[in-house]
C-alpha cells in the first residue's frame, strides 16, 4: 500500500514538474522575444537600432556557409523522391508525372522541413552554444554592467539573420532538390527536360512557393529564438553549454515538426 501511494505521489511530481517546466521554458520565451522584437520594431526610432555590422557577421553564417551542406541534402533528397516515385508511376505508366511530385513535394514540402532541420543543427546549437558561453564567461554580465542591453546587442541582430537567410537558403534548396530529381528523370526513366518541367511548373502555383517560404520563414523563427533562450539558460560550466546546446536542437526540431503539421492544415485546407 505504502510503495503504490509512493509510486502515485512520484508521478503526480513528475507531471508537476514537467508543466512547470513547460510552462517556464515558454514563458521565459515569449518574454525574450517581446524584447528583440521590440528592439527590431522601435528601436530604430529611439536611436538604439540593431548593430548592422553584428547582423551582417550573423547573416553571412547563417546563410551562405549552411549552402554546401543545404545543397547536398535537398539534391540527394531529390533523387530518392524521383526514385521512388518514378518506380510507383513507372508501374501505371504515367512516369511524366515525376515533375509534379518533385515540384509539390520540395518547393511546398521537403525543401522547408529538411532545410531547418539542417538549420537546426547548424545554427540553432551554434547560438546556443555560443550566448551559452558568454554566460559562462560572465561576458553577459559585463554588458549589463556597461548598461548594454543583452537583447538588442545580442539576441536581436542573430534573431533578424536567421529569420531572413532562412526562407533564401530554402529557395536556392529548393532549386537544387529539383535538379536531383531532374537528373533520375532523365537517366533513369528516359524523360526528356523539357517534359520534366513541363509537369513541374503546371503542378506549382505562386501561392505555393510562398507557401513554402513562410513556412521557412517560421522555421527560421523558431530557431533563432529558441537557439538564443536556450543559450541563456546555461548553468554549470561547459558541461552546462553542451546541455543547453543539445537542448536547442531537440526543442528546435520538435517545435519545427509541430509548425510544419499545423501550418499543412491551416495553409492547405483553411486558407
Amino acid at each position: 500500500m505504502g510503495s503504490a501511494r509512493g509510486s502515485s505521489r512520484g508521478l503526480i511530481a513528475s507531471i508537476g514538474a514537467a508543466t512547470l517546466g513547460f510552462v517556464g521554458f515558454f514563458g521565459g520565451l515569449a518574454l525574450l522575444l517581446r524584447d528583440a522584437i521590440g528592439h527590431l520594431i522601435f528601436g530604430p526610432f529611439r536611436g538604439r537600432g540593431v548593430g548592422w555590422r553584428s547582423f551582417w557577421t550573423q547573416a553571412v553564417r547563417s546563410g551562405p556557409r549552411a549552402l554546401p551542406v543545404v545543397f547536398i541534402v535537398n539534391f540527394f533528397v531529390g533523387m530518392i523522391m524521383a526514385l521512388i516515385g518514378g518506380k510507383i508511376l513507372l508501374r501505371l505508366g504515367v512516369t511524366e508525372y515525376v515533375g509534379d511530385l518533385l515540384g509539390i513535394g520540395i518547393v511546398l514540402e521537403l525543401g522547408p522541413l529538411l532545410t531547418g532541420i539542417i538549420m537546426t543543427g547548424y545554427i540553432g546549437a551554434a547560438l546556443a552554444a555560443e550566448i551559452g558561453t558568454m554566460v559562462v564567461n560572465d561576458e553577459i554580465t559585463a554588458l549589463r554592467t556597461m548598461s548594454v542591453n543583452p537583447v538588442r546587442f545580442i539576441v536581436a541582430p542573430r534573431l533578424l539573420a536567421v529569420v531572413l537567410m532562412v526562407p533564401l537558403v530554402t529557395l536556392l534548396g529548393d532549386f537544387v532538390g529539383i535538379l536531383g530529381g531532374l537528373l533520375v528523370a532523365i537517366e533513369v526513366l528516359d524523360l526528356s527536360p523539357n517534359a520534366f518541367f513541363e509537369h513541374a511548373q503546371d503542378s506549382l502555383s505562386v501561392t505555393d512557393v510562398w507557401r513554402g517560404l513562410f513556412k521557412a520563414t517560421v522555421f527560421g523563427f523558431l530557431i533563432g529564438s529558441i537557439g538564443c533562450y536556450q543559450g541563456f539558460r546555461v548553468y554549470g560550466g561547459a558541461e552546462g553549454v553542451g546541455r543547453v546546446t543539445t537542448g536547442a536542437v531537440v526543442r528546435s526540431i520538435i517545435a519545427i515538426i509541430v509548425a510544419d503539421a499545423l501550418l499543412n492544415y491551416f495553409l492547405l485546407f483553411r486558407l
